[in-house]
């Protein structure tokens, strides 16, 4: 399966630090599988305001410095109205868009999976992140409920760097057990960027393995997500971080 996720990442004023209040961090995916399911994001803005909102846009291409990319589109959303926000970024492409709008503005986006003859095959609500659930500078995040099958389900990992300078990453895989899938796998991530990694555990060596669990780690301000989902199948399933007691809803400090 050709499947090439894209990300939209709300940064108004970013820096090496979490998304300030207000700001929000939405993934996306588009793509297709051979059966000719197609896989895509609908993004929805409402303007809670008395006045017209904008929503701006810039697209960054996967593994690109995002504080080089060049602006890019807008949408205006009128009082009180809610829009199926499109045009922001190239349809079918993977990276990610750095959108600043006003606080008036609320997001909603939702994974789809569609069948050739249109109908919806999947879907999945996706994560909506604001700056108090992104990780910061050596944290982990946790993940677990992942799965590499012959024949069903496969796991994508997506790591994005929120802050304005590289960052460097580590990678730990491990079985329902506690034992260790591999050597930490290390990443540097260019300023504002995502990295992807489709099948992870399959380029981990693992073709059959189910309940296993990734640590994400980063030395700047950072997010991840895994995707698990059986290619042109009905199940399509974003797993975001695990909450750790006493941390709340965020696993943001966790650690191993």
């Amino acid at each position: 399966m050709r499947y090439r996720p894209l990300l939209v990442l709300f940064i108004a004023t970013a820096f090496a630090a979490p998304l300030s209040a207000g700001d929000l961090l939405l993934p996306l995916a588009g793509g297709s599988a051979p059966d000719g399911t197609t896989y895509s994001t609908r993004v929805w803005v409402t303007n809670t305001g008395a006045s017209a909102r904008r929503l701006t846009g810039t697209f960054v291409a996967p593994g690109a410095d995002g504080t080089r990319a060049p602006a890019g589109a807008s949408v205006t959303v009128a009082p009180g109205a809610t829009v199926l926000a499109t045009g922001l970024a190239p349809k079918a492409q993977s990276g990610m868009l750095l959108v600043s709008g006003a606080p008036q503005l609320l997001v909603t986006a939702r994974l789809e999976a569609i069948a050739p003859d249109g109908s919806l095959r999947a879907a999945a609500a996706g994560p909506v992140v604001g700056g108090h659930q992104l990780a910061a500078g050596g944290a982990t995040l946790q993940f677990h409920g992942l799965s590499q099958k012959p024949v069903g389900l496969s796991t994508d990992l997506h790591v994005i760097n929120a802050a304005r300078q590289a960052a460097r990453c580590g990678i730990d895989a491990f079985r329902f057990d506690g034992s260790r899938i591999a050597p930490t796998v290390a990443i540097t991530l260019p300023p504002l960027s995502v990295r992807v990694f489709e099948k992870a555990l399959a380029t981990l060596g693992l073709a059959d393995v189910d309940e296993a669990r990734f640590a994400v780690s980063c030395d700047q301000a950072f997010y991840a997500y895994a995707r698990v989902y059986k290619p042109g199948g009905g199940e399509l399933n974003l797993m975001t971080p695990l909450p750790a007691l006493g941390h709340g809803v965020t696993a943001a400090a966790a650690r191993p």
